[in-house]
C-alpha cells in the first residue's frame, strides 16, 4: 500500500500536470483494490456522514468569511496567485488531491489500521501519515498532520468519506476562491485601518 501511495506521489510531483485530474480517480480505486476492502469497508458511502460533512464545511466557509474582516488575513489571502481559481478550486483541487487522499489516508488506511489495532491507532497513524506526505515542507507537515486528526475523526464519526473529502475540498477550494476573490477586488484591506 505504502509504496502505491509513494509512486503515486512521485508521479504527482513530477508527472505532467494535465494528468493529474485522472491520476487521483484512477490512483484511488487502484488503491481499494489492491487493499482488498469492499468499497464500503474503504468508506466510500454516500448514505453516511452529512450532517457532519454540512456542519463542518459550513464552519469552514464561516471561517473564511471572520479572516475577509481582519486586514492581515485579507493580505494573507491576497499573496497566492491561482492563474485559473475556478478551475483549480472544482476540478485540479477534488480530482487531483482530495479523491486519492481520502481515498488513501481516511478510507484504505484507516480501515485496514483500524480492523487490526482499532479506531484511536488508525486515527493517530493516518495523521501521522498525512502529514509526512506533505513533506518536504515542515511547518506544513505539523498544520496537515493536525488536519489528518480532524479528517479521521471525521470519518470515523461519519462512518464513511464523505464528510472528510467535503472537509479537505470546502478548506482547499474555498481557499483558492477567496483568495482569487481578495486579489480580484484589489483591496485586500477593505474594512480595516491595518496597514502594516
Amino acid at each position: 500500500m505504502l509504496a502505491f501511495m509513494a509512486a503515486v506521489r512521485v508521479w504527482n510531483r513530477r508527472g505532467p500536470a494535465r494528468a493529474q485530474p485522472y491520476t487521483g480517480p484512477l490512483a484511488a480505486a487502484a488503491l481499494v483494490l489492491l487493499s482488498g476492502l469492499t468499497p464500503a469497508e474503504a468508506g466510500l458511502t454516500l448514505t453516511a456522514g452529512w450532517g457532519y460533512a454540512l456542519g463542518a464545511a459550513l464552519l469552514i466557509a464561516a471561517g473564511y468569511g471572520v479572516g475577509l474582516l481582519i486586514p492581515a488575513v485579507r493580505r494573507a489571502l491576497a499573496e497566492p496567485y491561482f492563474p485559473h481559481p475556478v478551475r483549480s478550486a472544482l476540478v485540479e483541487v477534488p480530482l487531483s488531491t482530495v479523491i486519492f487522499e481520502e481515498v488513501a489516508f481516511r478510507g484504505v488506511l484507516f480501515a485496514l489500521i483500524s480492523r487490526d489495532h482499532g479506531p484511536l491507532w488508525a486515527v493517530l497513524l493516518t495523521s501521522v501519515l498525512f502529514g509526512l506526505w506533505h513533506l518536504p515542507d515542515r511547518r506544513e507537515v505539523a498544520f496537515t498532520t493536525l488536519a489528518g486528526v480532524l479528517l479521521s475523526f471525521l470519518r470515523y464519526l461519519g462512518g464513511g468519506l464523505l464528510a472528510p473529502f467535503v472537509v479537505h475540498w470546502t478548506a482547499n477550494g474555498l481557499g483558492i476562491l477567496t483568495s482569487a476573490w481578495v486579489r480580484r477586488t484589489g483591496q485586500p484591506d477593505i474594512g480595516g485601518a491595518d496597514k502594516s
